[in-house]
């Protein structure tokens, strides 16, 4: 089950903001026309850097835990995110939200968490997961 943009959606997020952004840039530092195809070849170049990256650390994950007991997993993670600065901020359609106060949020996104009959489904970033798998299972 795939939650948020995956792979390829933040590849094309990260590639076109990125490859606009050097082209144009590219073409006022180097006074160059943007009818000329140096400026894109920069971006692009770049554009493929940024995206690769993007992709790779910002796609969504789901996370999916078996557990045995709700209420020692749910404190575990409760624990566990707050450690990473998450607090739950909201409910949407059965997924409790965390989210990083303030500035910090818009640099980490937020965390979806729906716990059932012992099966968890986290959703967050690629790193973001990694992390909290790591603390988790350790």
């Amino acid at each position: 089950m795939q939650l948020g943009p995956g792979f390829w959606a933040t590849f094309y997020y990260y590639f076109t903001g990125m490859t606009l952004i050097v082209a144009l840039l590219a073409s006022q530092v180097l006074g160059l026309s943007l009818t000329q195809p140096l400026p894109y070849r920069y971006g692009i170049t770049l554009g493929l850097v940024a995206g690769l990256l993007g992709a790779y650390f910002n796609r969504s994950v789901t996370l999916s835990l078996e557990f045995k007991n709700k209420k020692v997993f749910t404190q575990t993670l409760n624990n566990t995110l707050a450690e990473m600065g998450f607090e739950p901020q909201a409910e949407i359609n059965n997924f409790v939200v965390y989210q990083r106060p303030a500035l910090r949020n818009v640099f980490s996104g937020k965390v979806f968490v729906q716990i059932e009959k012992g099966m968890a489904t986290i959703v967050s970033r690629a790193s973001t997961i990694k992390r909290l798998r790591q603390k988790i299972e350790s």
